[in-house]
């Protein structure tokens, strides 16, 4: 910089030369030419005595005493002398280079940026970088000297004084963690530094044959390497507390059970997508991963074996699991840093670790009466994860251990155990869906003998099973409702009386059919296809068919119902003698109209218009031929009753109860060909017609619980006078006794998340975890709690996030169960919680809107109602004398752009949560006093990075750049270089010089 100043600096330099002033003397000077206030690094003062001192073939050492006295009286900053020395290239000047590595040796272990800005502590990280790149073209320069030389006293001082600053370097985490943020900030001159490390790494035998120490030659080779790996910390230099392995990986268990029970049409690769979460969150290897999703599998099915419910389990065992491995194998082959090996090695070791469990594995074989894990190895086999070696080794060893000697033989065993029936349903599948694919106008005969055939027994629960478990169930729905639309109405020439007769129960089975599937897996298992959004059916079971105690709107029907349509069906329904039509019928008008032609007699006998006798045989001829209509009244019939005042809900209550028990008329004997045409299968489509209008009594007025296996609760009732939290007490207690969820216990905590709603099923389940003091206890209430909420995992964290945690942060009643461990536990919580609700947000995004929770599909409009409810909830002062700078510190800086991207982002209320849950731990780190809610935004920040490691960027992106300088300023002495680095953004300018303060404000404190 050529400058008056700069000038007056020469000159005051060669007049200090010339009268050979002291170095004292030498500063008084110095700082009477400096304006006052200003670093001599503005002038390049540490520039001009380098010049000064090296004009020579050797050292001016009284230069070199100036430049050490700025440096000690901080008229200049080390970050100015680093990058002075690392400019040097003068290297046939062996002496100035050994004065400079003594220089650099006399000031290492000071280096830091004591008073600087956020600019001069940037700089040091610059000149950090710049000077090692110059230490490795020393290192390399008086190598090759050396080699040409072969004696050279001058090259041997500059290797060993070079390789020990670089040893130096090595062993200082403080210059590292400046080395990190340097490379971030110049990426070309740290790409220099590693070819420089590099080429010295080839040459390291050269490097061997010197008299130098074998530690600093190690450490020295693994400078870069250590830089890298530096933000990975570990619970030994944390607060947070270490957990122990426990029996059960509670988390995981309850996942699966979630996924096999309430979410049987789950998206398979949303499901691996969280099966693998979980496990990097839980730290699990491969094998111990298999080993806990086959157990967790089995104790699924011994439990379930006898209920109502075991085709689930036995669904998701032998066809969804083999699929899971598969997808979980594929991941990881793709990702390198997994490093598998044999391809089925994991596996078979995971399987080996299963085995231990030898009585589990008996109960289940008992239970289910077939060796299931013999099932499951052939399954594996089947998508080429085992070999034929592997299974016969493994078969061998489980027939040596097995305790159970009276299991019969494969060839003798049940034919009707769930895992043979299940297995025996899956070809069947895909059977149906190629017959389906066929031409609409023709095979109508045989298309309705193989519908009713899925419906006789157990039939269609078995196809509907396998379907959920293998991922064609939305298929199989979506042509149901294709040939259901097509049947709706005649579309072609002219039918016969046996053609429409053939299309009315078409029409007819396929509506029951889709209703089971709608009730039984989710209204969005047969909505979920665009091509299906402008069918009859699509329409009528979003705007008709309660879901999950959520009732619709009766007039909505009504609105669209045709006078002249309903007068000719109520003339039907009254004269059970006249013939029902089925010619030029349009079936969907009839689904309209039906349930306000049932209003009319509804009302005519509230009146005491028509008797109750009049009323049955009404009902009775409705339901003797149609079976849908039934089911269209009956729905339309639970959302009326929702409306009405409890002493006018008897009759229509009523009516849906004589529509759930069998028709016992005459009408089925002595028909006309006609008749007995339309009541072709009656048996199987009113068994169907049954169980739909049942279920959606039980909804309605759910029964009082019994003791039988099976479920006993719903998902929207609760038939108890006992207050929620009692019952969750009892629940919880017992679950975390056990570790894993059993089938009573899953329908019991939907049932009180349905009833009590996320904010108060997180608020208590997180009462329940604090109640324990012990260490393993809290941990695994903690992972058993983390399981459930993936119930609703994007509703549970919003609730967390926006509504539990806040009460534990700013209630005095509540801090003190900030305080460890209660204060880790509820950190842990938190992070695993957001991981996974953001986890879940991307996986549905990526298949096509559908999370992995076909049965509760998200609710993005409650999500967004929830945050409503927050903003209007949340103080609305806002703090005066707030510098522009002090808000941008206290933006987070993944919203500090204005791209469309960022911006959207930014809406989603997810993120705006964490932003939120973000910048209320920074208003606590800038609290005045301490208090034991102090050091939760360290226990956030801990977990943050111990759980996600490299990964936690999706979550730090929200976090305000000022939150860890203020950590750092309030509890130095719990932070690390390590800790700051892995919670820091490096992605922008701004983050980097954040970055680069704290590490020096950090290095300051522990120096003071």
């Amino acid at each position: 910089m050529d400058t008056s100043k700069t000038r007056k600096i020469k000159s005051l330099l060669l007049q200090a030369w010339r009268e050979r002033w002291t170095d004292i003397k030498w500063g008084i000077n110095i700082k009477n030419v400096l304006p006052r206030g200003v670093s001599g690094d503005v002038y390049d003062l540490a520039d001009c005595i380098l010049q000064q001192a090296l004009v020579g073939p050797g050292p001016n050492s009284l230069f070199l005493s100036y430049l050490t006295h700025c440096l000690s009286s901080h008229v200049v900053s080390y970050g100015a002398v680093l990058i002075s020395i690392g400019r040097y290239q003068s290297f046939y000047k062996p002496y100035c280079i050994i004065s400079l590595l003594d220089l650099l040796k006399s000031i290492q272990p000071r280096i830091s940026c004591h008073y600087g800005n956020e600019e001069e502590c940037i700089g040091l990280c610059q000149a950090v970088v710049n000077v090692t790149h110059w230490l490795y073209s020393c290192v390399l320069h008086s190598l090759s000297k050396l080699a040409e030389l072969k004696q050279s006293p001058e090259n041997m001082s500059i290797l060993e004084k070079a390789v020990e600053s670089l040893s130096f370097f090595s062993n200082s985490t403080f210059l590292k963690a400046l080395l990190f943020v340097g490379k971030h900030e110049d990426q070309s001159m740290y790409s220099q530094l590693v070819q420089k490390q590099q080429e010295l790494e080839s040459k390291v035998t050269q490097l061997q044959g010197f008299n130098l120490s074998k530690d600093n030659i190690e450490v020295t080779l693994r400078l870069v390497k250590s830089v890298q790996d530096l933000p990975n910390i570990s619970t030994k230099s944390t607060l947070s507390k270490s957990l122990r392995p426990q029996p059960i990986v509670c988390s995981l268990n309850a996942l699966i059970a979630i996924d096999a029970v309430l979410s049987p049409a789950s998206d398979i690769q949303a499901c691996v997508d969280q099966l693998l979460l979980v496990q990097k969150l839980e730290n699990l290897s491969l094998p111990e991963f298999y080993c806990e999703i086959i157990r967790a599998c089995f104790m699924g099915l011994a439990d379930a074996a006898g209920s109502s419910e075991d085709l689930k389990w036995a669904a998701f065992t032998f066809l969804k699991v083999p699929q899971f491995i598969a997808k979980v194998h594929k991941a990881c082959k793709e990702d390198p840093s997994w490093n598998l090996g044999e391809d089925s090695a994991p596996l078979e070791q995971g399987l080996e670790l299963l085995m231990q469990y030898t009585p589990l594995l008996d109960l289940t074989d008992t239970r289910s009466n077939c060796d299931c894990l013999q099932f499951l190895l052939h399954e594996l086999c089947k998508v080429k994860l085992l070999s034929d070696a592997q299974y016969d080794r493994l078969l061998a060893r489980r027939q040596r251990e097995s305790l159970r000697q009276t299991l019969p033989r494969s060839d003798q065993q049940s034919s009707q155990a769930g895992a043979s029936l299940i297995l025996r349903a899956e070809p069947t599948v895909t059977s149906i869906l190629k017959t389906l694919d066929s031409d609409y106008s023709k095979n109508q005969d045989a298309l309705l003998g193989v519908l009713s055939h899925m419906n006789t027994g157990k039939s269609f629960e078995l196809i509907l099973s396998a379907a959920a478990a293998t991922g064609k169930l939305h298929s199989f729905a979506t042509k149901l409702i294709k040939f259901n639309e097509y049947n709706k109405e005649n579309s072609g020439p002219p039918e016969d009386f046996k053609a429409a007769q053939t299309r009315a129960l078409l029409f007819d089975i396929t509506f029951l059919m889709l209703c089971l599937i709608a009730q039984q897996y989710g209204i969005e298992a047969v909505t979920s296809n665009p091509e299906t959004k402008n069918s009859f059916f699509y329409t009528w079971v979003t705007e008709c068919l309660a879901e999950s105690g959520k009732y619709k709107n009766p007039d909505t029907v009504l609105s669209r119902c045709d006078s002249s349509v309903v007068d000719n069906l109520l003339s039907q329904f009254t004269n059970p003698d006249q013939e029902f039509r089925t010619t030029l019928v349009k079936w969907h008008e009839v689904c309209i109209n039906g349930p306000m032609a049932i209003k009319e007699i509804l009302v005519a006998w509230q009146y005491d218009a028509l008797p109750t006798a009049t009323v049955k045989n009404i009902l009775d001829h409705v339901k003797s031929k149609m079976c849908c209509l039934p089911v269209c009244i009956s729905a339309w019939l639970c959302n009326y009753v929702n409306i009405l005042h409890h002493d006018e809900r008897l009759k229509p209550v009523n009516m849906i109860q004589h529509f759930t028990t069998p028709y016992s008329g005459d009408g089925l004997g002595g028909m006309s060909s006609g008749q007995e045409q339309v009541n072709q299968y009656y048996k199987e489509r009113s068994t169907l017609m049954i169980n739909i209008i049942k279920k959606m009594m039980y909804d309605l007025h759910p029964p009082s619980q019994t003791k039988s296996k099976g479920v006993h609760a719903i998902s929207q009732g609760l038939t108890v006078r006992t207050p929620l939290w009692e019952i969750m007490d009892g629940i919880f207690i017992t679950a975390h006794g056990r570790g894993w969820l059993d089938l009573k216990t899953t329908h019991s905590l939907d049932t009180l998340m349905c009833v009590g709603g996320p904010q108060w099923f997180c608020d208590t389940l997180v009462r329940q975890a604090l109640k324990f003091d012990h260490l393993d206890d809290l941990h695994r209430a903690v992972e058993l709690i983390f399981g459930l909420f993936y119930i609703d995992i994007e509703q549970c964290a919003l609730a967390l996030l926006l509504h539990v945690l806040p009460i534990y942060i700013r209630s005095e009643s509540r801090q003190h169960l900030l305080a460890e461990p209660h204060g880790s536990a509820l950190a842990r919580l938190v992070v695993l919680t957001i991981y996974a609700a953001l986890q879940a947000r991307q996986s549905a995004n990526q298949h096509g809107g559908r999370s992995g929770r076909t049965k509760r599909p998200r609710r993005d409009m409650e999500m967004e109602e929830m945050y409503e409810i927050f903003d209007r909830e949340r103080p609305s002062k806002i703090r005066r004398g707030v510098s522009d700078m002090e808000l941008l510190d206290e933006t987070p800086f993944g919203l500090q752009s204005n791209y469309e991207e960022t911006r959207a982002m930014a809406w989603d209320p997810l993120n705006r949560a964490i932003a939120d849950t973000m910048r209320m731990l920074s208003h606590i780190a800038s609290d005045n006093f301490v208090s034991q809610r102090s050091t939760f935004p360290l226990l956030i920040l801990e977990q943050l990075v111990l759980c996600a490691k490299e990964q936690a960027n999706a979550v730090l992106q929200f976090m305000p750049l000022g939150l860890v300088p203020h950590m750092v300023k309030m509890m130095p002495e719990f932070f690390t270089f390590e800790l700051v680095l892995a919670v820091s953004s490096l992605q922008t300018a701004r983050a980097r010089k954040v970055a680069a303060r704290t590490l020096c404000q950090l290095d300051v404190a522990r120096n003071a």
